[in-house]
């Protein structure tokens, strides 16, 4: 849905000084706002020029392009970075026991769900917090009787969970415990594979804008610049 610039709030003359550069806030027509918007108010300038860093460049000058081959690899490479997931099949083998294994290819959401909890308490946890947390819950018999890190994870499990049934809390809080050493093994494989993706993404960027400093240069030979001035209020 197409917003409307209805609150101004700087502007500056247009290229032929027959209307204005603007800029402010819009609204469209289920009253949401959008912040930052630039439009040229010109009948003429509107239909010659675009926005650009810095300025206005001609519609018809057009954008930088390299190799749409290097491109293409850049854009699916980025994806894979962007949307990295490190849990294989093996690594799930490793994390779960064979009857947590066959409910899980199951789909099983409650094994999912606690895999999930498990990996984040160990993310956000030492091994040695856990371990604490985990005596003081299975000696507690209300979750009103925790105090410190075990009443912090019990409330978290709450929020997550929608339960604060100590036998359900302890149930993630363990299989972080038993898999900690295998999930710290984990997160530094994927950084490292991760930081090789990165290596290459970035060798992707470096041919595919080879050619940049030239085309800038020319960008600046084009563009016009201007300058927004506050509107008074």
């Amino acid at each position: 849905m197409s917003y409307d610039l209805d609150h101004v709030t700087a502007s500056c003359p247009c290229p032929c000084g027959k209307g204005e550069i603007v800029y402010g806030s819009g609204t469209n027509d289920w009253n949401q706002t959008r912040d930052g918007m630039m439009e040229i108010w010109c009948s003429d300038c509107c239909k010659k020029y675009k926005f650009s860093k810095n300025g206005l460049l001609p519609v018809d000058f057009p954008d930088y392009q390299g190799d749409p081959i290097i491109k293409d690899k850049m854009d699916k490479l980025q994806y894979r970075i962007s949307n990295y997931d490190g849990t294989t099949p093996e690594r799930i083998s490793q994390y779960l026991s064979e009857e947590e294994c066959e409910k899980y290819k199951a789909r099983d959401f409650s094994i999912a769900s606690t895999l999930r909890d498990s990996k984040k308490l160990a993310d956000d946890y030492s091994l040695e917090e856990l371990q604490e947390a985990a005596e003081k819950i299975s000696a507690a018999k209300y979750s009103t009787q925790l105090t410190g890190i075990a009443l912090e994870l019990a409330q978290r499990h709450k929020r997550w969970n929608k339960t604060i049934r100590l036998q359900n809390v302890i149930v993630p809080i363990l299989m972080a415990i038993r898999n900690y050493a295998l999930y710290k093994k984990a997160d530094k494989e994927d950084g490292q594979d991760k930081a090789k993706l990165q290596k290459q993404l970035d060798e992707y960027k470096a041919e595919y804008y080879k050619d940049y400093d030239a085309y800038e240069k020319k960008r600046l030979q084009n563009l016009i610049p201007f300058e927004l001035k506050e509107r008074s209020r």
